[in-house]
């Protein structure tokens, strides 16, 4: 009777596990491998980071468009689509921000944009992605957010901050599942 209960209880533990692992890739599936990739390496910007901002940004739908008008999977708005593109040498024509390839180039250059102006850090970086790096470069002047101008103690606008941790958790996830990216 012990040895029956053992292979059952030992049965439930590996479907617990198999269930799991499954719900994860579920949950966290990966589209657009190449265009990231491709985008990632040449802007010189870690894949998973990459990854893990489209998902927190669209959840890797092309045709997401936010409140605020920013569109695709990186979620862009028109307006820093077109910077981009103009410091790219892209010319943009009319539907191309919905294009993951084209968006996820843009929005790639964007965050490396953001990388450099805040030495790599990619707290600062992901923060200035989201409430723009105006606003993060203002923190970090407030010694009640920052205590010593270079990293932020504390992300006051509440949808940043989830924002930030939720795409350093992405990450994490994503290089578990994914550490072939």
């Amino acid at each position: 009777m012990k040895l029956i209960r053992s292979i059952v209880s030992t049965f439930i533990v590996a479907i617990v596990i198999i269930g799991s692992i499954f719900c994860a890739y579920r949950l966290f599936s990966l589209k657009y491998v190449h265009e990231i990739r491709q985008s990632a390496d040449e802007m010189g910007v870690d894949r998973f980071l990459v990854a893990a901002l489209i998902k927190a940004e669209s959840n890797f739908n092309v045709d997401a468009i936010s409140r605020a008008d920013a569109k695709g999977v990186m979620q862009l708005t028109d307006e820093t689509a077109q910077f981009c593109a103009e410091k790219m040498g892209i010319e943009l024509n009319e539907g191309d921000i919905y294009s993951p390839a084209i968006n996820i180039r843009l929005g790639t250059f964007y965050l490396s944009r953001m990388l450099n102006l805040f030495d790599g850090d990619e707290r600062l970086a992901v923060a200035a992605y989201n409430a723009g790096e105006g606003r993060v470069q203002e923190w970090l002047k407030n010694p009640t957010l920052s205590t010593d101008g270079e990293s932020l103690d504390f992300i006051p606008y509440e949808e940043t901050r989830r924002h930030v941790e939720k795409i350093e958790t992405y990450k994490k996830i994503y290089k578990l599942l994914y550490p072939n990216l």
